[in-house]
């Protein structure tokens, strides 16, 4: 879905024609009517937004994957990648 977006703005990615949707509210009290238009861009980005949030935040086979690992001794990471993470996080310093 996120692919989709990369588009220019104002394109319809998925028929490279340009096209906004219209929606109307017409007040009960006046004879006034109001009117917003979405690009497609727009709209894209609201769907993608909301299947953003149907992703957990956290994945949790594998934190359980990983926390059996390390309480029977079993985990061993990496220790390059390791050290090149704490480094690039400052935490460790090569002076």
């Amino acid at each position: 879905m996120i692919g989709r977006i990369s588009g220019q703005y104002n394109l319809d990615a998925l028929n490279g024609k340009k096209s906004k949707r219209s929606v109307s509210y017409n007040s009960e009290f006046t004879n006034e009517s109001d009117n917003a238009k979405f690009s497609s861009f727009g709209t894209l980005l609201a769907r993608a937004n909301a299947e953003m949030k149907n992703i957990p935040d956290v994945r949790e086979d594998l934190v359980a994957d990983l926390k059996a690992k390390v309480e029977s001794g079993n985990y061993n990471p990496p220790l390059d990648k390791l050290a090149n993470s704490l480094i690039f996080a400052g935490f460790l310093d090569l002076e």
